[in-house]
C-alpha cells in the first residue's frame, strides 16, 4: 500500500498523466542504457570524459525538465502532443551529440534515433512524425560533416558515409511507416468517436419519444425500477402522478392531428420548463404522460403538480390561422414505504379518472389511500 501510494503520488491520480509519465520512465530506462554505453566507452580511456559527463548532464537534466513540464502540463496549458515534439526534439539531439562522443561504437548510437521516432508515432501526427525524420536526418548529416571538417584523422570518410546513408534511409523509412501508423492510429480514433456518437444517438432514439422528446415508456420502466432500488436503500419519500391531455381527441377532431401533436409537443416544452432538474416526466403512451416525483412527500409534489397544471391552462397553442388551449387532469400519489411502482400508477389511474369525472383541469391527490 506504501509502495501503491509513492508510484501514485510519482504518476499522479490522472489516468492521462500517468500514461505519459510511464513513457517517461521507459525512456528514463532508455537513456540510462545509452549513457552506461557511454560512460564503458569513456572509462575505457575511447571517449572523452569530458564531454561524456557534460552530455550525461544534459541528458538527464532535461530529462528531469521534462518531468516537471508533464506535472504541470495542465497548469502550463501544455498538450500531449506538444510535450511528444519537445521531448523527440530533445531526444534526438542528445542522441547525435552522443554520436560525436562514443568512439568507435558510435554507429551503434544511430539505432536510438529509430526507437525515438517509433514513441513520437503513438502521439503525434503523421505530419510530424515525418517531420521529426526530417530533423533526424538533417542534423546527423549536418554534425557528421562539421566531424569530418573539424578533426577528419579521428573519421573515415568511407565509413562515416556508409553508416549516414544506411541510417537516414532507416529513419526515412521508419518515419514514412510510423506517419502512416499515425494515420491509421487518428482514423480509428476518429472511428471510435463516430462509433461513439452513433451508439449515443442511437441510445437517445431508445430511451426518448420522438414528438415529445421525453423519456418513452421503456426509459421510464427503467427510471421507475432504480427508484425502487434507491427506495429501498434510503427509504426517501417518492411521488408519482398520471397525467392526460384534456379533451384530446375534440383537439384532433376539431383542428386536425397536427394541432394535437403540437399540443402535445406544447405540453412537454412546459413540463421541461415548469417542473424541477430531478422530476422526470415521460410519454406512458398517446395522450398520457407519467411524472415522477423522488424525494418529494405528497404535500410538495401537489405544489410543482398545481403550478404545472397553471402555467399549462395559459398556454395557447397555434395551428394555421386558429389556437387553441390546453389543460390536463392528473391522479397524484405518495408511493408507500414499501409500495411498488406499477401499483402506485395503479392508484394514480384511479384518482386520473376521479379527476376527469370532477370536471378536469385539476389535480387529485391521494391523502390517506395507501396499500
Amino acid at each position: 500500500m506504501k509502495f501503491d501510494r509513492l508510484v501514485q503520488k510519482f504518476a499522479g491520480d490522472d489516468p492521462k498523466m500517468a500514461r505519459l509519465v510511464t513513457y517517461w520512465s521507459v525512456t528514463v530506462l532508455l537513456y540510462l542504457l545509452c549513457i552506461g554505453i557511454l560512460w564503458i566507452e569513456a572509462l575505457s580511456g575511447v571517449a572523452d570524459t569530458t564531454r561524456a559527463a557534460r552530455l550525461t548532464a544534459l541528458a538527464f537534466s532535461g530529462h528531469f525538465l521534462f518531468y516537471h513540464l508533464i506535472r504541470r502540463s495542465k497548469q502550463l496549458n501544455l498538450l500531449p502532443e506538444q510535450l511528444s515534439v519537445y521531448q523527440g526534439c530533445f531526444a534526438i539531439v542528445v542522441t547525435v551529440l552522443g554520436y560525436t562522443v562514443v568512439g568507435p561504437m558510435r554507429g551503434a548510437t544511430l539505432v536510438v534515433l529509430l526507437v525515438i521516432l517509433v514513441f513520437c508515432a503513438f502521439t503525434l501526427e503523421a505530419r510530424k512524425t515525418r517531420a521529426m525524420s526530417v530533423f533526424a536526418v538533417v542534423l546527423l548529416g549536418t554534425v557528421m560533416l562539421t566531424m569530418w571538417i573539424s578533426a577528419p584523422q579521428r573519421f573515415d570518410v568511407k565509413t562515416e558515409i556508409m553508416q549516414f546513408v544506411l541510417i537516414g534511409t532507416m529513419v526515412v523509412v521508419v518515419g514514412v511507416l510510423t506517419g502512416r501508423m499515425s494515420e491509421l492510429r487518428a482514423t480509428l480514433k476518429s472511428q471510435k468517436a463516430e462509433l461513439a456518437d452513433a451508439l449515443a444517438r442511437i441510445q437517445d432514439l431508445a430511451t426518448r419519444d420522438d414528438l415529445t422528446m421525453l423519456p418513452n415508456r421503456r426509459h421510464m420502466t427503467g427510471l421507475l425500477a432504480e427508484e425502487e432500488r434507491r427506495r429501498e436503500l434510503s427509504h426517501h419519500p417518492a411521488c408519482l402522478a398520471l397525467i392526460d391531455i384534456d379533451w384530446f381527441k375534440k383537439i384532433n377532431d376539431t383542428y386536425g392531428h397536427e394541432a394535437g401533436d403540437q399540443a402535445l409537443r406544447t405540453f412537454a416544452q412546459e413540463g421541461r420548463k415548469v417542473l424541477r432538474g430531478h422530476d422526470v416526466l415521460a410519454r406512458w403512451g398517446g395522450e398520457e404522460f407519467l411524472l415522477l416525483l423522488p424525494g418529494t412527500a405528497l404535500a410538495d409534489a401537489q405544489s410543482v403538480l398545481e403550478r404545472f397544471r397553471r402555467q399549462v391552462e395559459q398556454l395557447r397553442c397555434a395551428h394555421e390561422d386558429r389556437s387553441f388551449g390546453v389543460t390536463f387532469s392528473a391522479g397524484l400519489v405518495e408511493l408507500a414505504e414499501s409500495e411498488a411502482c406499477r401499483d402506485g400508477i395503479r392508484r394514480a389511474d384511479a384518482l386520473l379518472y376521479q379527476a376527469k369525472s370532477s370536471g378536469r383541469n385539476r389535480v387529485m391527490a391521494a391523502i390517506e389511500d395507501r396499500v
